[in-house]
């Protein structure tokens, strides 16, 4: 076979595990219900559907009775767009098979970063359990996993940065960070990316300084190119100063490293925090505060888990790789053992870059575009009835228009997207819209704590919509309320009569 045929027609070892994480999603992990196990994947949808049919982005907030019409900040309202377009072609099972295929880009490109690390053949191939198992614990329809796809080819860029300013490069900068900017609020990492890199080649007079310190200006002015300004970055700054707030927020809180499943969470860190310090010893010091950073934020917050295993563990992994190499003072054997395995890696490598199966690229999301749409799955894609009042949505939606229903965030969130945001709810996940106060008023009410009842007054609700078997399950029905429609999931009660 001609090296052109190989090239397109033999897949390389970043395809056949991108093609892997797709099949471990949809079949192992259960993602056509699991990616929508937040119901915040509801309300995006909505919002998004409510863009395009408006042509218009939000600029206060149309879905809530308890906080309604205040100014609110629809910073991912492009990626909710994308959404919608994909739920208003097939349901939610067109916004499964769109974040499939996103999932499957995240793989192929995570890859990219790994063999420009320098990182071995088969420890580069095993380490994916690592990345797919510290991933997967974020795996949910929401925009973040597009700013995924953003950071990898962030950093793979300020890795490969030329020597010379190049005007397209600009263009390019610029596009990707407009385009970030109104899809995730993680855009302000390419920016930081790219001004940590311009500094470390600044301070080895690596000229490749200069593109970069370009690059990290550019994708921060062209981050204000949003519909709301300089003012989503204020925003998105407060939210994330406010302590009182993110504490009560449970993908912000550490990790619980005790829990079953958690070793490739806990071998990650290891091999992370072996990079951090060869790195240094390299010399490379603008990856070495990059993992630094992401190690701390993992450490910090679940959410940084993610980050962690798809920029650090790489970066780490080709530092580890070389630390191996270039050791001296083994014995013998054990030395010759480790040449052996270094030249059949770097074998298997040379054979990798000259394939790549580009013509077979396409046929991997046609063939999971087609096994969505079979019998093979008795459940269909979206919001689980297990997890969400699904059965029991029929009567709330019989209820008066101007019914005040409490709801938990997560029931919340779901309502706006069975109801087309039509029936307003009291509080669902946009947290940083509600805000510290009312996040600290709403959590005594869910466990009956201390001073409950006064903030269950307050709000003079008609109706509840409270989970099976929680503590105001209990409660409400010993303060006069009547239980009118229960379903696996919730229990709905009315107000009795005073």
């Amino acid at each position: 076979m001609s090296p052109t045929l190989r090239r397109w027609l033999v897949p390389d070892i970043a395809l056949i595990l991108s093609v892997v994480t797709m099949a471990y999603c949809l079949f192992s992990f259960n993602g056509m219900q699991l990616l929508f196990r937040d119901a915040d994947s509801g309300w995006h949808i909505r919002n998004g559907e409510r863009v395009l049919a408006t042509g218009a982005v939000p600029f206060t907030e149309p879905y809530s009775w308890s906080k309604p019409g205040e100014a609110w900040f629809a910073w991912e309202w492009l990626a909710d767009c994308v959404m919608a377009q994909a739920h208003l072609w097939d349901g939610p099972r067109g916004v499964f098979f769109l974040y499939l295929v996103v999932l499957g880009i995240v793989t192929w490109l995570w890859f990219q970063l790994v063999w420009m690390q320098g990182t071995w053949f088969l420890v580069g191939a095993v380490s994916t359990w690592m990345m797919l198992n510290t991933t997967n614990i974020h795996w949910l329809a929401r925009p973040h996993l597009f700013g995924w796809v953003f950071l990898l080819l962030v950093v793979l860029a300020a890795e490969r940065a030329p020597q010379r300013v190049n005007w397209a490069h600009i263009l390019l900068v610029a596009i990707g960070g407009a385009l970030w900017a109104n899809i995730h609020a993680s855009f302000f990492l390419g920016a930081g990316i790219f001004l940590l890199y311009a500094a470390d080649r600044w301070l080895h007079s690596d000229l490749s300084w200069k593109p970069l310190a370009a690059w990290g200006t550019t994708a921060f002015l062209a981050s204000l190119v949003n519909p709301y300004g300089w003012h989503v970055h204020e925003h998105i700054f407060h939210y994330l100063r406010d302590k009182e707030l993110i504490s009560r927020i449970g993908e912000f809180q550490t990790f619980n490293f005790h829990l079953d499943g958690a070793e490739p969470l806990v071998v990650t860190l290891v091999v992370v925090a072996a990079g951090i310090t060869l790195n240094l010893l390299e010399g490379r010091v603008a990856r070495s505060i990059l993992c630094l950073v992401l190690f701390v934020g993992a450490l910090r917050s679940a959410r940084g888990l993610p980050l962690l295993a798809l920029v650090a563990l790489p970066i780490a992994l080709g530092a580890i790789c070389r630390a191996l190499e270039s050791s001296a003072g083994l014995p013998a054997k054990l030395a010759k053992f480790r040449d052996d395995f270094v030249a059949y890696n770097r074998n298997l490598t040379k054979l990798d870059v000259s394939i790549g199966g580009w013509a077979l690229a396409p046929l991997a999301p046609a063939l999971f575009l087609f096994l969505i749409h079979t019998p093979l799955f008795s459940k269909p894609a979206g919001f689980s009835e297990e997890t969400f009042p699904v059965l029991i949505a029929a009567q709330i939606e019989k209820l008066p228009a101007d019914a005040r229903i409490y709801s938990n965030d997560s029931f919340g969130g779901y309502m706006i997207y069975r109801f087309a945001g039509q029936r307003k709810v009291f509080f669902d996940g946009r947290s940083d819209y509600y805000g510290s106060a009312f996040m600290k008023d709403y959590l005594v009410i869910p466990e009956v704590k201390s001073g409950w009842e006064k903030q269950w007054n307050r709000w003079n609700f008609t109706h509840a919509l409270v989970p099976v078997g929680s503590a105001l399950a209990d409660r409400l029905p010993l303060k006069g309320w009547r239980e009118i429609g229960k379903d696996q999931t919730a229990i709905l009660f009315e107000k009795g009569p005073q």
